[in-house]
Formats: structure tokens, C-alpha cells, sequence
């Protein structure tokens, strides 16, 4: 049993903004009205002023006269204006794709969204009454494992999506690990990480370590996201991962015939062991592909027992050493290394994902790319 981590410092979340694709900008040309009244006046013909003379001075009716006048200021204004209006035309208020034309174009050339996604979180609780939960110290166990998981979904990812499940570590909880489980929602991978009831820190009493109830426990929830929980899901792309005794959990899975789950086609074991005590057969030929993780200075000595999962692997497989890595940042702290280390993942799961049967070849190009200087990657195919 690995002993917990001495800090587990909460990562730095991605940010979510949500903000419209284009901005919306309404304007009109306040400089019209100005220039309109800067136009030159139209001059009155010589005709319109002899016909203004005579009736003035005729003296027989001051009301024509004002008619007149007004006959004459009309006439000059309707001439002044249409100039006016022919020179500069005034321009309406509008909203950028407004009309039909610009906003069919918008549509039709808005990309569709691609990673990195945005991400949505939300939780769903999952009950296997058919198993037991074990006592945590004084608090008894009992009947039935109710395991709350949290769910990341890539915002706009559409159809059915590759689906990873991730396992925690002792005295440990999902949101240890949130800035690893949205690097990989925002690939666009759907990702589920349960509650374990034995080993997490978030219920009373003591806990516990329970690798074979757990490895179950993934194939549980495997199980019930394809049943369309939390929508639709591709059963063709399932991986699971794990960190500490969630990478012990993953060991069971990918080297142990008794918890193999024919539906996971590739597997994440970070900082794990073949755990003492349990009966094999251990490196049994399983389908997949495998990467193991860990880095060289994990301060409960890991080093070793990782390369040990690594090594006894019947399967395509990939070990990435990160120099100078501990137990726990490696995976989730921020320097460059550690980034790139955490893109690596997204590379093997890209990659044994695309093909039924991804080589040890693939693998190899995939992670060739980190270009990192303190990440060492081997490749391999068999124990």
C-alpha cells in the first residue's frame, strides 16, 4: 500500500469562459446629418424672383403673397435636399451578419469546435448493490457500492466519445487530479472518475486499500456509462487510468487474466506496483496498449515497482520517466516538463485509441514528440 502523498496541493483549474464566437457591433454614420447641412444651397432662378416682384407690388392681397412665399421656400428645400441625398446618402444602424446573406456566410464558415474544448463538469452517482463496501476502521462496512464520479465532458465534442476512467489514490479523491482530468476532457475524451468508498478521504473513518474491489469498480462504471448515463459513449475507444493505487488498480486490469475487461483498449498506470500478496498469473497476453509513468525521484520508491509493471507486460507498451519526478506533481504540477508529461498522455491515448491493435511503433512515434529533455520514453511489445 502506497503511503499518501505529504501534500496534495489542489492544481490550477483550466479557465472557463464563456463568450460569444463574435462580437456584436452596431453603429451608424454620425457625420451624415453634417454633411447634409454643409451642402452648397441651390440658387433660385431669375424667373421665380420677377414673379415675387409683381405680386409685391400689387398690394391687393397679403395672403397670396404668404402663400406664395411658402410655395417658393418649399420648392427651394425639396431642390436643396435631393442634392443633398444623391452626394450622401445616409447610413442605417446594423449588426454585424445581419442580413441574410452575411449570416448564411457566418454559418457556413464557423468551424466547428476542435481541442482544446472547453469543459463541463457535473457528477452522477452510480450504486453496485451486488458488492460489499468494506469497514473503515469504526465505521462498519456493508452492503452495496455507491460510487459518486465525477464526469468531464468536452463542451461541443459531438456524437459518441472515447471514454477514460480514471482511479485515484489512497487517502486520496477526484479533485487531486483535476487539472490531469481536463487535459484529457479537453482532448475530447469523456473522462469518469469514481469515489472509491474503501481508500478515499472524503468519508468517516480510516481508509482502506481494496485493489481487486476497485479494479471491479472501473469495469462497473465502464458498464454504466455505456448504458448512456451521462450520453452517448464510443465502446470501441475505452481506457482506463489510475495514479498510485489507481495505478496498482490498472496493473490488475492489464496484467491479471482474474480482472481483465475485454472493452479497454488502453491503459494509464502513474506511480503503481504489482501489489504483494495477490495471486496471479501476472503478464498474461492482453490486448491493448499500455503506458506506465513515473518519475525517478517518487519519494515511496516506485521507481522500480512502475518499470516492474512495465516490464511484465504481454502488450504494445510505452515507460515514460520523468528525471527529478515525485510521487504526485509529476502528474499534476505546472513547470514545462510536467506539462509536457501530461500532453504525452493525450499522445498514447490518441494513438492506441485510433487502431484495434496499436504497435509499439506507434506508441514510439506518438511520444517521440515531446521533445521534452527530462522525459526518457521506451517502447516495447512483450514481457
Amino acid at each position: 500500500m502506497t503511503p499518501p502523498p505529504s501534500e496534495l496541493a489542489r492544481p490550477f483549474r483550466l479557465p472557463r469562459v464563456d463568450k460569444p464566437e463574435n462580437d456584436v457591433c452596431t453603429c451608424a454614420d454620425p457625420g451624415a446629418g453634417a454633411r447634409r447641412r454643409a451642402c452648397p444651397v441651390t440658387r433660385r432662378s431669375p424667373t421665380a424672383v420677377s414673379l415675387l416682384e409683381r405680386v409685391l407690388g400689387g398690394q391687393r392681397s397679403r395672403t397670396a403673397v404668404f402663400g406664395l412665399l411658402a410655395l417658393v421656400v418649399i420648392v427651394l428645400s425639396t431642390v436643396v435636399l435631393n442634392g443633398s441625398s444623391e452626394r450622401h446618402p445616409a447610413r442605417a444602424a446594423h449588426h454585424v451578419g445581419s442580413s441574410p446573406h452575411e449570416a448564411h456566410h457566418a454559418t457556413t464558415t464557423t468551424a466547428a469546435p476542435s481541442p482544446p474544448f472547453q469543459i463541463q463538469d457535473s457528477t452522477v452517482t452510480l450504486t453496485d448493490p451486488s458488492r460489499v463496501t468494506p469497514a473503515r476502521g469504526n465505521v462498519p462496512g456493508h452492503l452495496g457500492r455507491t460510487l459518486v464520479t465525477v464526469i468531464r465532458r468536452p463542451i461541443g465534442a459531438v456524437g459518441a466519445l472515447p471514454l477514460v476512467v480514471f482511479a485515484h489514490g489512497w487517502n486520496s479523491n477526484p479533485g487531486v487530479y483535476e487539472v490531469l482530468l481536463d487535459t484529457w476532457a479537453a482532448a475530447g475524451f469523456l473522462v469518469a472518475a469514481p469515489t472509491f468508498p474503501d481508500s478515499t478521504n472524503t468519508l468517516p473513518g480510516t481508509p482502506v486499500s481494496n485493489y481487486p474491489e476497485q479494479a471491479r469498480d472501473m469495469s462497473f462504471v465502464i458498464s454504466s456509462l455505456l448504458g448512456g448515463v451521462v450520453g452517448p459513449v464510443d465502446g470501441s475507444r475505452i481506457a482506463v487510468a489510475g495514479h498510485s493505487d489507481g495505478g496498482t488498480d490498472i496493473a490488475l486490469l492489464a496484467l491479471n487474466p482474474q480482472y481483465a475487461d475485454p472493452r479497454i483498449r488502453a491503459y494509464i498506470s502513474m506511480s503503481g506496483e504489482i501489489p504483494s500478496g495477490m495471486s496471479g498469473p501476472w503478464g498474461a497476453p492482453t490486448a491493448g496498449a499500455l503506458l506506465v509513468a513515473v518519475g525517478t525521484a517518487d519519494q515511496y520508491g516506485l521507481l522500480g515497482p512502475a518499470t516492474q509493471i512495465y516490464q511484465t507486460a504481454e502488450m504494445s507498451k510505452a515507460l515514460l520517466t520523468l528525471a527529478g519526478g515525485d510521487h504526485l506533481t509529476t502528474f499534476v504540477g505546472t513547470s514545462a516538463a510536467e506539462v509536457a508529461l501530461r500532453a504525452d498522455t493525450v499522445r498514447f491515448l490518441n494513438a492506441a485509441l485510433a487502431t484495434p491493435n496499436a504497435s509499439s511503433d506507434q506508441l514510439q512515434g506518438a511520444l517521440s514528440q515531446t521533445g521534452d529533455p527530462a522525459i526518457t520514453v521506451e517502447t516495447g511489445s512483450g514481457g
